[in-house]
C-alpha cells in the first residue's frame, strides 16, 4: 500500500506507523474548499470578462482568462504558506486505532 504523511496536531502518545483517525474542523473545510476550487474560477472568469468588455480578440479574451486563473491561483498558493504553520488550522488527532484493528483497512 502506498502510504501518504500528514501533519497533524497531536497530544496522545504516538509511535512511528501507529494508526491513528485524524479530524478536521467542517469550517475549515468548507472554506479551503471554496478558496481551492472558487477563487480560481472567479478569477478566470472575471478576467476573461473583463477583457471581453473591452471588446479584444478572442485569443485576448482567453489569454486574459488564463492570466486570471494564474493570477488566482498564486494568491491561493500564498494563502495556503501564510497560514501552513496556523495551529487552528491543522488537522488534529481524534484518536489512535487499536493494534488488533490496524491491518483491517
Amino acid at each position: 500500500r502506498q502510504r501518504g504523511f500528514v501533519r497533524v496536531l497531536c497530544d496522545l502518545q504516538l509511535a512511528l506507523d501507529d494508526v491513528v483517525v485524524i479530524g478536521i474542523r467542517e469550517d475549515l473545510l468548507l472554506r479551503s474548499a471554496l478558496l481551492v476550487y472558487l477563487l480560481p474560477l472567479l478569477g478566470l472568469l472575471g478576467a476573461a470578462l473583463l477583457a471581453s468588455s473591452f471588446d479584444l480578440a478572442e485569443g485576448l479574451v482567453i489569454l486574459s482568462g488564463l492570466a486570471g486563473l494564474f493570477v488566482a491561483w498564486c494568491l491561493v498558493r500564498w494563502q495556503c504558506r501564510r497560514k501552513q504553520d496556523d495551529p487552528a488550522m491543522q488537522p488534529v488527532v481524534l484518536r489512535a486505532m487499536l493494534a488488533s484493528t490496524s491491518g483491517h483497512f
